[in-house]
Order: structure tokens, then sequence, then C-alpha cells
């Protein structure tokens, strides 16, 4: 059946943000939106045009090419498939038909014009954040706030965070075949503050061989390309958690504790774990709240978020996944660090296969950075939690993990060293 002949205010629910919208704005945006068909093969959307057109994917599947050659397919009806298409303008992918598909096409300025206009008793959001008309002109401020960050978003008046220039370069040649170690250190002796950290990296407990190293070429050489693009990346992320607000830095030093935690946690988690990398895993517990890092920024313009501690709380936890997505295929990240952003903080996630993946790791680090912390006395039992199923079908059960973190405490203490100190508040 012809996907438009089934839509309806009900369907159009299930995409984001049109969830947002009430009843009547969804019905009125099924009139004002239109379809568009593209056969196999075709080309949807090219790299760098601009059409202040939003497409939602209602049947078929498609292709994401990024800068770089890397691509991801997406398929209606799949998590991914949620919200807009490479909804960034100018478009940041080729987007290419992989077999016929359909796309709900909406014209952005109307619909930046119904989320203004979005009642608050209708702001629900998928991770069961709600502001309704009864909560009061705290939650009312809060929700204001919320949509004013979504607009500014869709309309482009908003700049997502860079990924720093070294980490950058290093990724745009770390995956070419004819890339050498003497190519990767070139682009890293270039900033001098970088290099002094992979070579103390490498001569840590965690990655020191025989020898002590003294360049910049003999650690990337003993540290291998992959490893040393993950390390760049990870040391690149620090200089993003900053705030110029005294009243932010607070929460920009909590949310750099709390991911440096779990990435050490992870590490150690992976380690441990058959088919996954342990350097992969550290920085995919580093970035799993990328998305709060502009969410803290936004703020610094609304006195009245930052000075009450649970509604910048609840703006975080509403935008970060969707925000920390949004970053990530911005800089050409692979999918599974864009699903362990997306559905970190689920903790009855489960993907459907038998082998853990990053996501169940950083899942499982986070409740065990968050045992004993309360501001979370609500964490589900270990048993009922899908990514700890996981873990146990390859030797670490619950009670096993456990006894890793009482065990691996100091080793958990000399990841976090590498990573970086706390911050400090004062400066």
């Amino acid at each position: 059946m012809h996907a438009s002949t089934e839509l309806n205010a009900a369907a159009l629910k299930k995409f984001r943000p049109l969830d947002r919208l009430s009843e009547n704005q969804r019905i009125l945006l099924a009139h004002k939106a239109h379809f568009s068909s593209f056969k196999k093969k075709k080309l949807i959307l090219e790299r760098g045009s601009q059409d202040h057109h939003d497409y939602f994917l209602l049947s078929g599947k498609i292709e994401l090419e990024a800068p770089d050659g890397r691509t991801r397919q997406i398929e209606a009806g799949s998590d991914k498939a949620d919200a807009a298409i490479a909804h960034l303008q100018p478009r940041q992918y080729n987007v290419r038909a992989v077999t016929d598909a359909e796309f709900l096409v909406i014209e952005q300025d109307v619909l930046n014009i119904l989320l203004r206009e979005a009642p608050v008793h209708s702001f629900e959001a998928a991770d069961g954040f709600e502001v309704d008309d009864s909560s009061g002109e705290d939650s009312e401020g809060t929700y204001k706030v919320l949509m004013s960050f979504y607009h500014d978003l869709k309309s482009n008046n908003f700049t997502l965070p860079s990924l720093p220039d070294v980490a950058y370069r290093i990724r745009q040649i770390a995956d070419k075949e004819e890339t050498s170690s003497d190519d990767i250190a070139k682009v890293i002796n270039a900033d001098p503050a970088m290099t002094v950290k992979l070579i103390k990296s490498c001569n840590s407990p965690l990655y020191r061989g025989f020898n002590e190293v003294a360049s910049c070429r003999d650690a990337v050489v003993r540290l291998g390309i992959q490893t040393t693009q993950q390390l760049v990346t990870v040391f690149s992320m620090r200089e993003l958690f900053r705030s110029k607000k005294t009243e932010l830095k607070q929460a920009m030093s909590d949310l750099w504790n709390h991911s440096r935690e779990v990435a050490s946690i992870a590490y150690v988690l992976a380690e441990l774990t058959p088919n996954l990398n342990k350097d992969h895993a550290m920085l995919a517990g580093l970035i799993h709240d990328i998305g709060a890092i502009p969410v803290i920024t936004y703020a610094e313009n609304f006195p009245e978020l930052y000075a009450d501690e649970k509604a910048l709380a609840d703006a975080i936890d509403e935008l970060r996944g969707e925000i920390g997505c949004t970053i990530l295929e911005h800089w050409g990240f692979p999918g599974d660090l864009i699903e362990v952003v997306s559905k970190a903080e689920e903790w009855s996630f489960d993907s459907g296969r038998d082998e853990p993946s990053y996501t169940d790791i950083i899942i499982v680090a986070q409740m065990h950075a968050l045992i004993g912390c309360p501001k979370r006395n609500n964490l589900p039992p270990f048993g009922q939690v899908p990514a700890f199923r996981k873990l146990a079908n390859g030797g670490l059960t619950p009670e096993r993990s456990l006894k890793v973190m009482v065990e691996a405490r100091h080793k958990i203490e000399e990841i976090q060293q590498v990573l970086g100190p706390d911050f400090p508040l004062s400066s």
C-alpha cells in the first residue's frame, strides 16, 4: 500500500519532533506536507545542498555517505528513522535509495512555527520527561527553553561543537591504507600538548612496554594507528567540557567526571568481553553524554534555567540523546557510537542480538558508576537489564562484574588519570 494513504495524525506521532505537536497540529501538518518517492539507487539528498525541508522516511531503505566515504543504512520503521534524515543544512551526507523509498517532506519554516505554538500540555518526550500546564511556572519555563533550543537547532541558528582540529585530521587519514605511523605522528606533532599527552599515556601502566618512548612516532608505532586515533579523540574531548558561566562550571565538571568514570569502567569491562575493543569502549564512555554539552552551553543564555538544578537536569535529559546523535553524525562517527549516545540511558535497551555491543557495555558501566548515587536511586535490578544478560553470555555475570569493579579500582583510577584530572572550578 502506498505509504501516503496510511498517513494520519497518529502515524506522524512516531517521528521526532512531530511527537511534540498536538493532534490538531499534526492533522494540519499532514495537509501541508507532501510526499516524495525515489527509485532504487536514486540520489535523494546531495551533500552541501540546502533546501529548507525535512525528510522523514516512510518506506524503504536508504544509505547515507559521509564526506570520508563511510556509509550507513537506515530502514523505515527502525529507531534510526524516527527523526528527519540528514537534517543539518547544508546537508552533511549524500543520501541514496537502497530500495524504492518514500518520504514525508515538510518545510522547516512550517514545522518551526508549529513547534513554537505547540501547547505545553502536548509536549511529551520519548525519554518520559513531560511538562503539562499543571506543572507550575518552573516547568513551563523549562518547556519554553527546550522549545527555544529546538527551534534554534532546526533553524540552523545554533552552532554544534566542532571536533577539535587534531582529532579531525587524524580521523580523516587513519583509515586510509597508505597512511603510515610517520603520517600520523606528523599531524600530532603539530599540537605539542597532544604530543605530550600521547607519549605520557604510552608510558603509563596501561600501554607501556619494556622501554619508555620519547618521541611521538615511537608512541604511534607502539600503540598502533587505530589506538592512537582513539586516544587522540579521547584527549580532544576534554576541551569541549567548558562553560563561560561560573554558575554552570559545576554542571560541566560533574558531566566530565561522570563521563570519565563511565569511560574508565567501560575500558575494564571491554577487556573482559570477547570481540570488543577496550579503547573504543573507553571512547564510547567518554562521549555517551556528549549531547549534554551544547545544552549546558545554551543554558548560559537563560539564568532561570541554570539557577534551577532540576530544571537544567530535565532539559539535559530531554535533549542530550537527540543532540548527541546529531553531533556524532556531523563529525562522521561510526554507527555503533551513535547508537551508544541514543540508547545509553535506556536500561531496558535490547538490540535483539545475542552478542554484547558497545551500547551494552556503556549501560552496564553507567549502572556501576551510579550505584549508591543519591540522585539515581531508581536503578533496576541488574538481572532485569538486558545489557547485563548480554555480558553474562561472555562470562561477565552481574555478580562477577561487581567483583571486577572492586578488584580493578586501582586500574580504573589509572585510566582516569590518563584521561585527565578534574576541572578546577575556580579557573
